[in-house]
């Protein structure tokens, strides 16, 4: 799904067509009429969808889950980012989180509406990073929003222009 902005909001809207990885996969129709299962969804849909669900929550009005804003939750990410930093590609990207003991370990159980741990939040950030060439900021930055960033970009510039800030 494209991330697009509506009146100031990112909002999260269904493609016109499907890309090539979202198509339907062809199953074998004896297999699921007994019940056999259906196809795992690949890696990178689990991280395109992680991915998505950071910047839904992270845009302004930040609803990030009460989870993500320990702390603990928040040093974990910045910890696992910082390893996660050598990777220059997302097909690399998907290779490490394929290996990722802790995110095999839950692979493929539902969520039950549980938001995503620090693991998988930082390579979404990392995979964020690598689409679009920008790199983000620390945890806490992304928790304190755009008004933040633009209050430290504000302050910057007055400190440029020699005046000084209170």
């Amino acid at each position: 799904m494209p991330i697009v902005v509506r009146r100031g909001r990112p909002v999260a809207e269904p493609r016109s067509r499907l890309l090539r990885f979202e198509r339907p996969a062809t199953v074998d129709a004896a297999a699921t009429a007994v019940g056999g299962p259906l196809p795992e969804p690949d890696e990178r849909h689990e991280l395109a969808r992680v991915a998505l669900d950071l910047v839904l929550r992270t845009a302004e009005p930040i609803d990030a889950p009460q989870r993500w804003t320990t702390p603990a939750f928040g040093a974990e990410v910045d910890r696992t980012r910082a390893q996660l930093a050598p990777i220059r590609s997302r097909d690399a990207l998907l290779a490490s989180f394929r290996r990722e003991a802790s995110i095999s370990a839950t692979r493929g159980q539902p969520q039950d509406g549980r938001p995503a741990g620090p693991v998988r939040v930082a390579y979404a950030i990392r995979w964020l990073e690598l689409g679009d060439g920008r790199d983000r900021p620390a945890w806490a930055s992304i928790l304190a929003g755009a008004s933040h960033d633009l209050a430290l970009a504000a302050a910057s510039e007055l400190q440029r222009n020699g005046e000084t800030t209170t």
